[in-house]
């Protein structure tokens, strides 16, 4: 469900945020791109946190077979 709601996020960004750059350090950023970045960030944060219960739970299952 998080991955659905970031991927949402995402899409109205896309449609929202103009994409006219502005000078960070003499480089030109998008402020578009930069909320895609942060988001696909938390996008995978998210799905890391998902592989990882997954991983415990096999883990844990393992052990009470045994």
């Amino acid at each position: 469900m998080a991955l659905v709601a970031y991927a949402v996020l995402a899409i109205l960004a896309w449609s929202t945020l103009s994409n006219e750059p502005f000078r960070v350090f003499d480089v030109n950023v998008d402020l578009r791109d930069v909320t895609l970045v942060i988001l696909g960030l938390f996008a995978f944060r998210a799905a890391l946190y998902y592989w990882r219960t997954r991983i415990e739970e096999k883990r844990e299952q393992s052990r009470s077979a045994e």
